[in-house]
Order: structure tokens, then C-alpha cells, then sequence
């Protein structure tokens, strides 16, 4: 893959070797001069980082490749074979609220190279919805590219929709007239209501149509003059431009940043304006080094990342630095002692968001976003970095509002797949689902019959007491599932008097045309009906951080099946990272120990149901595990 073999895989390959000498060289570390602030650590080689007006900062990193054998690979130069790649879904989007840690977004492919691996790439902002830009494919290797690979991909709340794959632009167009390879990689929101990518396998600038899934190239850009011959571009003497990343500058203009590939020459590297109407290519800034972003200021100013400084010894420790960019040859440094950054971004204030070691061969989990005050504010200093900067240990006990929470298209589509696909013992019965918040504030209420008809009328509102219920007796070091309470509320049991202290508001709950119940306005949605329920079918909700979300209720079928039906909603939605709980599993799982009597030999058990429920939810555990570091690929 030229974009790989030319750039990426040659950093990785020196920066690992690197990388294992600055872990270890704690007294380096300790004379630099502080100047960052670790908001989020804990990355598979982070790419890129974005903040946006809410406060929040969401970071994409290329994940840990997975168990899934593919050829996608390209050439072993030495064998002349197809080189043998893992995939899986390991890279990930994450968010991290201000005083929070990151919590999972969505995870989306990661392909394993063997000594590189390409995931998740960059992130912007348009209309209010996340897309993000993944993946690689070349025409060497494989006819078409993998799944949400090679493409501009939406981030749902839990997974990630292919927008438009940009792999077949190159395929059908090749535009430079090389190697056939797509590896889109910078990407931003334009003012016309376009996205942009710099496509650093194809050496193009796209636009990208997300209405209309289309796109279509603005400018191709050329070779960098270079000492070796390159066989990949017919032997001339120059280097892949490698376009890294795009912004739209104060004055309107287009600027692109090129890397350029291998032998990463120091000097070489430069910023150019395109012009979009003719796709004319101008430089705009040159002497640079190893550019992997750029960036529009809030003070209106350039803003470029340099990955290192590589000499013939391999790269030179913490080399990286944040350039601001000025035209011609006057860029300067404003934040050194960097190792191996790859993307930068602004908060309104001027505050710069960094993120470091974005490699992840090797090591895995030393990426990490760092925050340096007031960077891109009029008079700012120059300041520099230290890998042991402060580290902010606070993490929130949960999480409210409904915006930590997926959307109602994603839990209806997973709701659809799990009902449909069944083996969930129990009727077969079409079901309801209510999402409700930390503050018990319902969220979404969906079904997956075809219409409001297709369950029970009577479980939409039950659906919304099993949340409440769930949420209201959850907590960061405990959970309890509604089939939990079942025999710990009855007469004698540990927790009885529960189920008299949350009665349900009926005038909210049955509010409104019955036409919205199950739609996005749902009459319920935004309300705190409260309620109660003790039998199977709610759950609460964690992030991978371990923060209480809020919970979820399933209703329609038996209570046994609603349960199972639950537990796999909410594996599919990764929102499972429960602490602890009552179960032989040490989980929320159902227990069916009632005696014949009545008792329960846990004090947490459930009726069974009579439809092989049993064999069923005895395998969820292991079938559907709980969410965990491993899991997620930390």
C-alpha cells in the first residue's frame, strides 16, 4: 500500500525501536519542562483529535487489528507475495467531557499489517452528525475493500454507516495514475456544506456529498522532487506528495498539508492552497517537516503537527512539535519535545488539544490527548511538552442526559436484529425498548414490530418501568437487573419495600397521541414517568469508563425472554461495562433458583418462564460477555 509502505509503515518501524528507549529513559522525561496537561491516555495509536463546541473532545485511533485473517496486505517486496493482514473492530471514537474520561463512541475496523496497522483516521463535525474517515484498500491486494474501510463513515452512537466509499473513486478514476490505493485520511467540514478529505493514498483532495453519497476530486497533487527513484511512480526521481490534511484558512481559502513519503527529508514538506474552482495547486508554505495535520486557529492562524525529525540513524527523540504556519519559510515552533503527534485541534479559548505516540505497534495503550493553555491566543508562549505531565484522575461516577446515550435509529435497528433473529426463548413476540437517563429521564422508546401494533400495547409503558427500575437500583460498584429484584422485594426477601417507593405517574406515561408512541417524539420522551418492575427485561447502562449511563427496558415477551433480549441490546451497544453484580457470573444476569416454597437460595432469584430459558441465559455470560478493557482493545 503505497500511503503505508511509503510513510507510515517506515515511521512505525523506526518509532517503535524509539519508542521502547524513551519508556524506559525515565530521566529524560524528568528534565524537560512541563507544559501539558494529560486529559485521555490509554490510546491504540490515536490519529486524530477534534474539539467541538460542547466542551467535548473526541479523539480516533487505528485500534489493535483483530482475529479475522484477510489479504488485503499488498506485496512483500522480498517475495512478491500477498502479505497476510488481521482484522477486526478495534480502532474506536472516543469522547472525553471536560473533568471526564473518555468514554467509547463506536468502534470501527482496525487492519493489522505486521508492522503496521491501519484503523480510524480523522474526525469532523457537520450538521451536528460525526463522520469520520477509515481504513485502506489497494487495487494489488484485493478487488474491493473490506467493510467501513477506505471510506468516509458516519459515527452513530455504537457503530459507524458507511457515507460514501472512496475506494471506488480511485478504482473507477485513478486520478494521479499510480498505484491503484485509497487511504482517505485528513478530513474537514467545508462552509459550502461539504466534507473534505485528503486522500493520502490517492494523492487527491475529494469532496464528499454525505447527502447524496457522492464525491468527486478537487485537485491532484503532484510528486515531491526527491533523491532516490521511486518504483512506484515509474521510477522518477521524487516522493508520494502524501496529503495529510485540509482546512479552510480565515480568508476562505483551501489549504492542504503534504507529508511528503519516504525518506522523509527534512525540508521537504510543505502546506498549498488549492483552488477548487480549477484545482490549480499552489504552495503556500515550505521547509516543513513530516506534516501529519493542519489546522484553522481561533485566532485565525495556521496550525500544523510535524511527527518527528528523521535522520539516517532512524527518527530523532520527541521531535514532534505543534508549527505555526506562516507563509513562504517563517513557520515556527510554538510546542516542541513532542513524541510522534499526529493531530492537533482548538477549543475556542485558544487551547490546543494534542495527541501524542500515535504509533501502536508495540506497546499498545500509549497514545494519549494533551491539553497546552492558551496556544493559539494572541501573545502566546512558546512552551514545552513532558510525557509525565499532570494526569487528571477524575472520573465521573455516571454520566447524565440523553446525549451519552445511542439514538433512537441505532437502538431500533439493534432491537430489530436481535427480536428477528431469535433464539431468545419465549413467544417470538415483537418487543419494546425504553432508554432512560441517569436522572431516570426517558430518552428513546422504540419497538421492532412494523408498526405500534405489531407488540403488546401494554409493554411500552412497562418497557419504561423496567428502566426505571434498573437505573433507580444500579450503581458505579453494583448492579442489579429487574429480574434481580424479583424475590429480593417479595415478602421477606432483603430488599422489600422497594417496589412501593417508585410508583408510576400514569398521566405521564399515557399522555399524548397514541400515533408518536414508539417514534422519535415519543410523548414520553424528555419525561420522568418514573415506575417499577421486578420481573426480567431491565438493565442499566455503563460506558467503558465504568460510569452509570442510565438503563434499559425490554418488554413484549416473557420476562425471562425480555431479559435475554435486553442482555444482547445492550452488548451490541457496548454499553455493558458493569461493575459487579448478584449472579454466579458476578454479573446482572438472571437467576432462576426459586425453591418450591417460594424462596429464593440467593435471595435474587426469578421464576423461569417454561421456553428453554434457562439453557439460554446460563450461556449470555459467555455468549454475550460483559464489556471489559480487553474487549474494547485497551
Amino acid at each position: 500500500m503505497r500511503a503505508i509502505r511509503s510513510w507510515v509503515r517506515s515511521i512505525l518501524a523506526l518509532a517503535v525501536v524509539l519508542a521502547a528507549g524513551i519508556a524506559s529513559d525515565g530521566a529524560k522525561a524528568q528534565e524537560r519542562e512541563s507544559g501539558g496537561t494529560v486529559i485521555a491516555d490509554g490510546l491504540n495509536g490515536p490519529q486524530g483529535v477534534l474539539a467541538i463546541d460542547d466542551g467535548s473532545i473526541w479523539v480516533i485511533d487505528v485500534g489493535l487489528g483483530g482475529d479475522e485473517e484477510v489479504e488485503v496486505g499488498g506485496l512483500d517486496p522480498n517475495t512478491n507475495e500477498v502479505i497476510k493482514a488481521t482484522f477486526g473492530n478495534t480502532a474506536r471514537v472516543m469522547r472525553v467531557t471536560p473533568g471526564g474520561q473518555p468514554q467509547l463512541v463506536a468502534t470501527l475496523p482496525s487492519i493489522f499489517l505486521g508492522s503496521d496497522i491501519v484503523g480510524g483516521a480523522r474526525l469532523a463535525l457537520l450538521n451536528n452528525e460525526m463522520y469520520a474517515t477509515a481504513g485502506v484498500w489497494q487495487g494489488v491486494a484485493s478487488e474491493e475493500a473490506l467493510p467501513d474501510t477506505a471510506a468516509v463513515l458516519r459515527v452513530l452512537q455504537g457503530s459507524v454507516l458507511e457515507v460514501v466509499p472512496l475506494w471506488r473513486l480511485e478504482k473507477e478514476q485513478n486520478p494521479d495514475g499510480h498505484v491503484l490505493e485509497s487511504h482517505p485520511y485528513g478530513l474537514t467540514a467545508g462552509p459550502d456544506g461539504f466534507l473534505y478529505v485528503a486522500e493520502a493514498g490517492a494523492n487527491t483532495l475529494v469532496r464528499v456529498d454525505v447527502a447524496n453519497q457522492t464525491a468527486e476530486v478537487v485537485a491532484v497533487f503532484d510528486g515531491i522532487p526527491g533523491p532516490l527513484p521511486n518504483p512506484y511512480r515509474g521510477g522518477a526521481l521524487e516522493s508520494d506528495p502524501v496529503p495529510t490534511a485540509v482546512t479552510f484558512g480565515a480568508d476562505g481559502r483551501i489549504y492542504v498539508s503534504l507529508l511528503p513519503g519516504f525518506p522523509f527529508l527534512p525540508g521537504a514538506a510543505k502546506v498549498v492552497v488549492v483552488d477548487p474552482a480549477t484545482g490549480g495547486v499552489t504552495d503556500y508554505a515550505t521547509d516543513l517537516t513530516m506534516l501529519t495535520d493542519l489546522r484553522t486557529g481561533p485566532d485565525g492562524s495556521l496550525y500544523a503537527v510535524r511527527f518527528g525529525i528523521f535522520t539516517d540513524e532512524g527518527p530523532i527523540p520527541n521531535s514532534g512539535a505543534v508549527v505555526r504556519v506562516g507563509e513562504g519559510e517563517s513557520s515556527q515552533d510554538v510546542i516542541t519535545g513532542l513524541p510522534f503527534p499526529t493531530s492537533v485541534d482548538f477549543d475556542v479559548n485558544g487551547n490546543a488539544y494534542v495527541v501524542i505516540n500515535g504509533v501502536s505497534v508495540g506497546e499498545p495503550g500509549r497514545g494519549a490527548v494533551i491539553r497546552f493553555e492558551g496556544i493559539a491566543a494572541p501573545g502566546a508562549q512558546t512552551v514545552r511538552f513532558v510525557e509525565s505531565a499532570t494526569r487528571s484522575q477524575q472520573e465521573p461516577e455516571f454520566v447524565s442526559g440523553c446525549d451519552s446515550l445511542p439514538s433512537q435509529e441505532v437502538v431500533k435497528g439493534v432491537l430489530e436484529r436481535i427480536v428477528t433473529g431469535g433464539n431468545n426463548g419465549g413467544l417470538g413476540n415483537h418487543m419494546w425498548a425504553t432508554l432512560v437517563d441517569r436522572d431516570g429521564v426517558v430518552c428513546i422508546v422504540t419497538y421492532s414490530g412494523a408498526n405500534r401494533g405489531s407488540q403488546w400495547p401494554g409493554g411500552r409503558v412497562h418497557s419504561v418501568q423496567k428502566a426505571n427500575a434498573a437505573n433507580a437500583f444500579s450503581l458505579t460498584s453494583l448492579a442489579f437487573s429487574t429480574s434481580n429484584l424479583y424475590a429480593a422485594t417479595r415478602p421477606g426477601g432483603n430488599l422489600f419495600g422497594l417496589q412501593e417507593s417508585n410508583p408510576l405517574d400514569a398521566a405521564t406515561a399515557y399522555a399524548g397521541p397514541a400515533t408518536e408512541y414508539g417514534q422519535v417524539g415519543d410523548p414520553l420522551v424528555g419525561k420522568r414517568p418514573g415506575g417499577w418492575s421486578r420481573s426480567g427485561g431491565g438493565l442499566s447502562l455503563y460506558n467503558a469508563n465504568g460510569s452509570i449511563l442510565g438503563a434499559i427496558g425490554i418488554s413484549g415477551d416473557t420476562p425471562c425472554s425480555d431479559h435475554i433480549v435486553a442482555w444482547k441490546v445492550r452488548d451490541a451497544l457496548q454499553l455493558d461495562f458493569i461493575p459487579a453484580g448478584v449472579s454466579a457470573s458476578a454479573d446482572d444476569n438472571i437467576i432462576f433458583d426459586l425453591q418450591p416454597d417460594g424462596g429464593s437460595l440467593s435471595g435474587f432469584g426469578h421464576p423461569t418462564c417454561g421456553f428453554d430459558e434457562v439453557r439460554l441465559a446460563e450461556t449470555l455470560p459467555a455468549d454475550y460477555p460483559i464489556g471489559s478493557a480487553t474487549e474494547i482493545g485497551r
